[in-house]
């Protein structure tokens, strides 16, 4: 063993991570030094497969005892992120499996720990190595794509036998409704659109038709199109589908420049296909991809080509652990950093959100803000609380006004509304409707005023998942016209909200503001909602909210 030799760990030994031993054997100045796995009987046979000098059945274990330099984490998806932090922050170098978390605080911990450790984490993003990935990335680097303002990834993968035999997927990829495995599509596709991130995600499904052993319906829609609002203002189209009865078709994707566009093959006996304007004579010639790869592969690819196909995933695994080595040795930056893997990760947590307010567009946040002067802080929030649940009095409004729900025909009305206070700068007719849609039933208030036929009040009860209120109602978009200020009117809307959340049996109901919003808040309070702290920040911007209120009379 050399100087430079890697001594690598590998936990979930027993299963996918027992496939690296042919990718092992192949890499120089690397050894497999321990495996882990829970399953004893399978712990032996692969220490015994991979040649490991020792072997644990527990990861703190290892990580304690073991003089090992990195861990490959190959475990099931709720332990990626809780073990890479674990290993991050003892000092080891970490290599992940897909995806890199399975909720959002995970990853926010996944970037703390990154960042306090000295040592390369990297997930194990396979897909984009494939040849025909590389080649169309090589051709977007040098221009021939022009701008890229589109593309499409599909993850068609009938899994449902996979799903007894690991039970884990059975929980967390069918088991959750959304893009539960979002990478292997987009990876290739935020690199055929460099510098570029999603913001925003949409969801809906095609409902649920196959049952699992136990009788039970799969709780993933069978599939679910996930639409992606890109920083730069492009669109990315996302689909999973691991429960149709189908042929696979898990390397499916298009990409749409200024300048050339990309089809991957459907099916067997297809050929991947491209059309640049550089290249072809006119528009309706296509060039089959193969015939271009000799030009556009890149050299350090061909190089380990021949080693990487002894290997698994099309080679992809060879490409990955090389990369990982060469980032543990200070010679490249690791190939999907913490921030790289979270931009194929997070969509897909946000999705889940999306589907379950009936493909609402989600924000998507931005890893690499977090813990730095450039995040958006959280707005504040508010709990009503339960013991006023059974004494919300009816809604008592002034003469000359009407509490009813919105009508279609009124978006325009609505949108003068929420601009009068601040709100909808860049919202249109159709946010609106998607609004009217998506709304809890019965759910979206309005006081109109009898004189005008104006709308001039208005608040929305929502079913709004997250990670902080799973199972909560929100008070929405709460406002009204500053020209009818001194009526009651937020009042009325809000007891509106609060009896329907009530009555549809909500046992916890919140809002989020924001700490400029003076007026509001002191509304909010005079009502008996609370403010939510829970965490010292939070504390901090209360206390500076509650004393301008009492400088200002409130």
């Amino acid at each position: 063993m050399s100087d430079r030799t890697i001594r690598l760990g590998i936990v979930g030994a027993g299963g996918r991570g027992a496939s690296f031993k042919a990718v092992c054997d192949l890499v120089p100045d690397v050894t497999i030094h321990a495996v882990c796995d829970t399953d004893s009987h399978r712990l032996d046979s692969a220490a015994e497969q991979l040649g490991a000098q020792e072997r644990y059945t527990d990861f703190r274990q290892m990580l304690d005892r073991s003089e090992i330099d990195a861990v490959f984490i190959a475990t099931p998806m709720p332990l990626h992120a809780p073990q890479s932090i674990e290993a991050l922050r003892s000092g080891r170098h970490v290599l992940c499996e897909v995806p890199a978390a399975v909720s959002v605080e995970e990853c926010r911990e996944l970037v703390q720990a990154v960042r306090e450790s000295s040592a390369v984490y990297m997930m194990a993003e396979n897909y984009i190595y494939a040849k025909p990935i590389v080649v169309v990335t090589e051709m977007v680097r040098r221009g021939l794509f022009g701008t890229t303002y589109y593309a499409e990834g599909e993850y068609v993968h009938e899994l449902k036998e996979l799903n007894e035999q690991t039970p884990w997927r059975r929980r967390w990829q069918t088991g959750i409704n959304g893009n539960t495995y979002p990478t292997h599509s987009l990876g290739p596709i935020l690199q055929w659109m460099p510098g570029d991130r999603v913001v925003a995600v949409s969801c809906a499904g095609s409902g649920h038709h196959y049952r699992d052993p136990r009788g039970d319906l799969y709780e993933n829609e069978d599939t679910t199109i996930t639409l992606c609002r890109m920083k730069s203002g492009g669109l990315v189209k996302l689909r999973l589908d691991m429960l149709s009865d189908r042929p696979h078709a898990m390397n499916v994707y298009q990409l749409q420049g200024t300048d050339g566009c990309y089809e991957s093959a459907q099916a067997r006996g297809e050929a991947d296909r491209v059309w640049v304007r550089s290249l072809c004579p006119d528009m309706n010639t296509w060039l089959a991809l193969h015939e271009l790869e000799e030009q556009f592969l890149p050299e350090d690819w061909k190089a380990r080509s021949e080693m990487a196909l002894r290997t698994g995933h099309g080679g992809g695994d060879y490409h990955v652990l090389m990369d990982f080595l060469q980032a543990i040795r200070g010679e490249k930056p690791p190939a999907v950093d913490v921030h790289f893997a979270l931009d194929m990760t997070l969509p897909g947590l946000l999705s889940q959100i999306s589907i379950a307010q009936g493909g609402r567009w989600v924000e998507v946040p931005d890893s690499g803000v977090w813990g730095t002067d450039a995040e958006p802080k959280p707005q504040l929030q508010m709990l009503y609380p339960p013991a006023r649940f059974a004494s919300i009095p009816e809604p008592e409004l002034p003469g000359g006004y009407s509490l009813r729900h919105i009508r279609p025909g009124e978006e325009e009305q609505y949108l003068a509304l929420m601009r009068s206070v601040g709100f909808a700068e860049n919202w249109t007719v159709a946010d609106v409707q998607r609004f009217m849609r998506n709304v809890l039933p019965g759910g979206f208030f309005v006081v109109e005023h009898t004189a005008t036929g104006r709308l001039v009040a208005t608040a929305m009860a929502n079913h709004s998942p997250s990670e902080q209120h799973p199972n909560a109602g929100v008070l929405d978009w709460v406002a009204a016209d500053p020209e009818h200020r001194g009526k009651g009117l937020g009042k009325v809307v809000v007891y509106a909200v609060l009896r329907l959340l009530i009555q549809r049996g909500y046992q916890r109901i919140y809002l989020l503001t924001d700490d400029w919003r003076l007026p509001a808040i002191a509304t909010y309070l005079s009502l008996g909602w609370e403010p939510l702290i829970d965490n010292e920040e939070m504390r901090l911007r209360w206390d500076k909210v509650l004393k301008e209120l009492k400088q200002a009379g409130n």
